[in-house]
C-alpha cells in the first residue's frame, strides 16, 4: 500500500531525503519556467509537513502524469493553497496518476482511467484501500478530464524528468460520497437517491438502503436515470415492501468491487449484491447491462467516481427480483479476497494488468 511506502521513504537515510529535496526544487522551478506559478508554489508548500514530503519523495522515482492546473483555474477557484498542508498534499495527490500512458487514451464515448496518489481515507473508501482514480477520454481538441460532472480541457503539455505534465484549465475536484454524488441534478439520478433515502432495512428502520450504499468500501451502482424510475410500474407495485424493493435495488449494485467502464468487456463475472449474475453487451448504439438475465439497460454515462466507488447512469431499471443469498456472499467474500492482495496500477484501469506490487 502507499501508506507501507510512504513509511519505508521515512527510513531511508537522509543522504536519499537530500535527492527527493533536490527533485522536489526541479519540479518547482520547471513549473515556475512553464508559467504554472501557482502550482508551483503549491509544490513547493508539500516540504511543509511530513505527509507532502512523502508525496514528493515518491513523485522522484518511477514514472508519473501530472494534470496540472494552469494560474487561470487557481484563480477561479477559491482554494486557500497557504493554510493546511493536508488539504494541499490531498489536493495535488488527487492530480498525479501512476505512470505515463496517455497515448493509450480511448476516444470518447471510450474512457481511460488511471490510479492517482490520493488515498487519504477521510476522502477515499475504495477496497484494498486502493487509492482514488482519474477518469478522462480523448475528442477532437484532445484530452479531457471528466470531473464531477464537467469536462476539464489539456490545453499544453510538457514534461519533467519522470513526469508528464498536462496543463488542465481547471482545478479537479475529488470525488464526493454516493449520496452527495447521485444528489447532483447534473447525473439525473435524483429520483433515485430519493428512493435509495427512502427505503429502510427491514432488521433496522433507522438505516436506509442509501446509508449501506454510503458506507460500503468498494461499490458499483448502475443508477436508473430520473425518467427510467418514473416509467417503471414494478417500483409502485413493490410498494411499500422493502423486503421486495431491496432485493430488485440490490441487483443495480456490485458490492466490494468497483468495475470501471473498461472492465465491462474484459471477460470477468460480475454478481449482484442480490446475488443476481450481470452481463454485458456492446453494439453500434452502446454499452448494455442486465441482471438475471432481465432486460437490458443502456449504459447512458459511465464511470461517475465516487469516493467510495462508481456510478454508471442506465436507462431502464434492471427488472430482476430474483435473491441468491448464497451466491452474493460468496461474491462478496471473493471480492474481499481480491482487494486484500491488489497491487497498484501502473496503467489504464480495469485493462491490462501492468501492475506493481503494493499500493
Amino acid at each position: 500500500m502507499l501508506f507501507t511506502s510512504f513509511v519505508l521513504l521515512t527510513l531511508l537515510p537522509a543522504v536519499f531525503g537530500q535527492s527527493w529535496q533536490q527533485y522536489l526544487n526541479g519540479l518547482v522551478q520547471a513549473l515556475n519556467t512553464d508559467g504554472l506559478t501557482t502550482l508551483a508554489s503549491a509544490s513547493a508548500a508539500l516540504n511543509s509537513s511530513s505527509a507532502g514530503q512523502q508525496v514528493a519523495q515518491i513523485l522522484s522515482t518511477g514514472n508519473w502524469t501530472l494534470f496540472a492546473p494552469n494560474n487561470q483555474a487557481f484563480n477561479s477557484t477559491p482554494i486557500n493553497l497557504t493554510s493546511d498542508p493536508t488539504s494541499i498534499r490531498d489536493l495535488l495527490s488527487y492530480h498525479v496518476v501512476h505512470g505515463n500512458f496517455t497515448d493509450q487514451t480511448s476516444s470518447y464515448p471510450n474512457i481511460t482511467l488511471g490510479r492517482t496518489l490520493l488515498n487519504d481515507s477521510s476522502l477515499v473508501q475504495l477496497e484494498g484501500n486502493e487509492s482514488q482514480v482519474l477518469a478522462w477520454s480523448k475528442g477532437s481538441n484532445g484530452i479531457f478530464v471528466l470531473n464531477n460532472g464537467t469536462t476539464v480541457s489539456v490545453v499544453n503539455k510538457t514534461a519533467y524528468q519522470n513526469v508528464q505534465v498536462l496543463v488542465i484549465d481547471s482545478v479537479l475536484k475529488i470525488p464526493q460520497n454516493l449520496s452527495d454524488t447521485i444528489s447532483n441534478s447534473t447525473y439525473d439520478v435524483t429520483t433515485l437517491a430519493g428512493g435509495l433515502s427512502s427505503i429502510n432495512l427491514p432488521t433496522n428502520d433507522s438505516i436506509t438502503l442509501l446509508n449501506v450504499l454510503n458506507n460500503a468500501s468498494g461499490i458499483t451502482l448502475f443508477a436508473p436515470n430520473n425518467s427510467a424510475i418514473a416509467t417503471a410500474n414494478c417500483i409502485g407495485g413493490l410498494l411499500p415492501n422493502n423486503t421486495a424493493l431491496i432485493a430488485l435495488f440490490g441487483n443495480h449494485v456490485i458490492n466490494g468491487t468497483t468495475v470501471y467502464s473498461p472492465a465491462f468487456t474484459n471477460g470477468n463475472n460480475y454478481t449482484s449484491a442480490s446475488g443476481e449474475p450481470f452481463a454485458f453487451k456492446t453494439n453500434s448504439s452502446g454499452v448494455y447491462v442486465s441482471s438475471g438475465g432481465s432486460n437490458w439497460a443502456g449504459i447512458m454515462r459511465s464511470d461517475v467516481l465516487t469516493s467510495n466507488g462508481v456510478v454508471h447512469v442506465i436507462d431502464s431499471v434492471l427488472l430482476d427480483k430474483k435473491v441468491n443469498v448464497s451466491a452474493a456472499v460468496s461474491a462478496y467474500q471473493s471480492a474481499t479476497s481480491v482487494a486484500a492482495s491488489m497491487t497498484t496500477e501502473t496503467g489504464p484501469v480495469g485493462v491490462t494488468p501492468t501492475t506493481s506490487a503494493g499500493h
